[in-house]
């Protein structure tokens, strides 16, 4: 690998404190390329006091200005705002920065800016894939369906000039073929900072098994079904336990209110948002994690929970079904299956010392996944980008 230092030009609609996994993603690359000794600027959504300019762990933050409200969801006018700020932003900016290369995390809303700098400046960029950027058959909400037709010629547009498109799971690589099979796809998956969520000792038998789990409110991310379960689960469990859901969003009352009709309020806990720094605790407090989703790229809150040595209770959708094996490190169910929701929630509060052994799995499957050798594949991609264009030249 070429280790010159390079000017790295990122774009991501989202960053913290806003959105979710995508902008931890762009964090922490840009704080590896940052240590390796790389000159790294980031163009980002404005949101309510957040500074314009600031240097985080070691590289740039610009943040331009958007019509965004919630710090969780981005509607897709909203989405629409950074498109339009961030390509007049870049065109301004790469007269004083001259990138080397730029890396684009979500093609739509982000990758226009890099569009117009490979067009009209001849820089190569790279297109990261994460999830809801790359169109699928039953989207979450529904009339992203019809968004997608509109939106499919801007997104071929965008792989098709890309010097590389990264896809951060092999499902979602094979979703993407669906829209652009001519385009040549690779695969470098999401990490974790294993210095940071690092496994504890667990009580086998605790006096209430506690059962976290972490996500946006909002209905793709399935809470409604592991709410839906509860009944059941009550009725199998030779243990008492208790669910904490932290995040925040739209969806947060009629989860509510779906608990109370059910009447199973007394074992769910909202907790909402909470700093990312809390996040560790929050796992290491924790007997068993489950993400219901709908859908999904390679979510950061598996990796982290796998990391802290948790057993995994998730759906069997793209980028989840490669880090979590069933009967290994967790046990997996259909998206949207209440019943086998249940089955799997069950088997697992009840395995007592068999769920220490699962998490136990847990960690030894995430040691791969760490954002070091996840940033050196990156930069092992630009590098040879860059040598073939020296190469043209």
């Amino acid at each position: 690998m070429d280790d010159t230092p390079k000017k790295i030009l990122m774009f991501n609609h989202e960053f913290p404190p806003i959105g979710g996994g995508g902008g931890w993603v762009s964090y922490f690359l840009g704080k590896h390329f940052a240590a390796a000794g790389h000159d790294v600027h980031l163009i980002t959504s404005q949101f309510r006091d957040c500074p314009k300019d600031e240097k985080v762990e070691g590289f740039h933050v610009h943040r331009v200005r958007a019509l965004r409200k919630n710090p969780d969801v981005c509607a897709v006018h909203e989405m629409l705002t950074y498109t339009v700020s961030s390509s007049l932003y870049g065109l301004r900016f790469i007269k004083q920065f001259q990138p080397d290369i730029v890396q684009v995390f979500f093609g739509i809303p982000a990758g226009g800016g890099a569009y117009l700098l490979q067009k009209y400046r001849d820089v190569p960029y790279v297109v990261f894939l994460g999830g809801r950027d790359v169109p699928s058959r039953n989207p979450d909400p529904p009339y992203y369906r019809w968004l997608y037709l509109l939106l499919k010629p801007a997104i071929r547009a965008i792989w098709r000039n890309a010097s590389a498109v990264v896809a951060c799971s092999e499902g979602l690589r094979a979703l993407a073929r669906e829209t652009d099979s001519n385009v040549q796809m690779d695969v470098i998956p999401d990490a974790v900072d294993l210095e940071t969520f690092t496994p504890v000792q667990r009580n086998p038998h605790p006096e209430k098994v506690r059962v976290l789990t972490i996500g946006r409110l909002i209905p793709r991310k399935g809470f409604q079904f592991l709410i839906r379960a509860l009944p059941q689960v009550l009725e199998k469990v030779s243990h008492n336990f208790e669910i904490e859901i932290v995040g925040d969003g739209p969806y947060h009352g009629e989860l509510l209110k779906l608990a109370e009709n059910l009447g199973v309020t007394s074992h769910i806990r909202f907790t909402g948002s909470v700093p990312y720094s809390e996040l560790p605790q929050k796992y290491q407090q924790a007997d068993l994690f489950i993400l219901p989703s709908l859908a999904e790229g390679m979510p950061l809150v598996v990796l982290e929970a796998m990391g802290t040595g948790l057993p995994i209770v998730v759906s069997r959708v793209q980028g989840i079904d490669e880090l979590v094996i069933d009967g290994v490190n967790g046990a997996l169910f259909d998206p949207s299956d209440v019943d086998g929701l249940a089955h799997a929630l069950v088997k697992l509060i009840n395995a007592g010392e068999g769920r220490i052994e699962i998490g136990k799995a847990s960690v030894e499957r995430v040691k791969p996944y760490d954002w070091k050798n996840i940033a050196d594949a990156y930069l092992s991609l630009y590098a040879d980008i860059l040598g073939k264009d020296n190469l043209q030249e």
